[in-house]
This record gives C-alpha cells, sequence and structure tokens, in this order.
C-alpha cells in the first residue's frame, strides 16, 4: 500500500555524455582539402587562412593563465591556516586550554567587525 509523500523524490540523474575523438590527421587532411578547394575557387564561401593552426591544439595551455590566479589564493589560504594552527598550537603549549575560549571570544568580534563595514 503506497501512501501519498509529503516530499517528491528527485528523478534519477541519468550520465550521458558525447565523447570528442581527436584524430589530427583527420583534422590536417580537412584543413588542407578546404585549403586546396578555396585556392581552385570552388568553395565561393570559403575564405583563405595562411596560417594553418589545430583547433584544439594550445586550447588547454590557453586556459591554464586563468587557473594561476586560483593557485596563489589557495597557497595564501594554506598559509593563514597553517599559521593559525600554529598558534593554537602554541598557545595551547604556553596558557592551555583557555586560549580556546579566547578563540570562541574573539571570532564573534571578528565577524561583528566584519559584518559592520
Amino acid at each position: 500500500m503506497k501512501l501519498p509523500s509529503l516530499v517528491k523524490k528527485p528523478n534519477y540523474q541519468r550520465y550521458d555524455i558525447k565523447p570528442r575523438y581527436y584524430d589530427p590527421v583527420k583534422e590536417d587532411i580537412e584543413n588542407r582539402t578546404s585549403r586546396i578547394k578555396a585556392e581552385m575557387g570552388m568553395n565561393e564561401n570559403a575564405n583563405l587562412d595562411p596560417g594553418y593552426r589545430s583547433q584544439i591544439e594550445g586550447s588547454f595551455r590557453k586556459n591554464m593563465k586563468h587557473a594561476k590566479n586560483g593557485v596563489d589564493q589557495t597557497i595564501m589560504l594554506r598559509l593563514i591556516i597553517f599559521v593559525i594552527l600554529i598558534l593554537f598550537v602554541g598557545g595551547f603549549v604556553y596558557i592551555g586550554k583557555e586560549i580556546f575560549y579566547l578563540a570562541l571570544l574573539y571570532v564573534p568580534y571578528l565577524i561583528w567587525k566584519k559584518m559592520r563595514k
């Protein structure tokens, strides 16, 4: 016996990916034939491309320039976390468990200060 549910169940997600195959020989042949057809005048709408370059070649390196900024931010975040952990360990060694209570008082102050701006 099925009871009506109050929450809608999500549908299954389907895995549908169309793979891309890169064949440099086939791409080279297609570019050469289109260039030859354009030179012979068989294709009126084709433009001559004097500098042949692969479409996929170098696109990953071009996009890596954008990822370098993220790497610098992650290094800075890891450094800040490491310094905070070192301060907590040093405070625990010298002061004791009161350092954690002081941190619990200081964190709301930082949040309040940030929200005030």
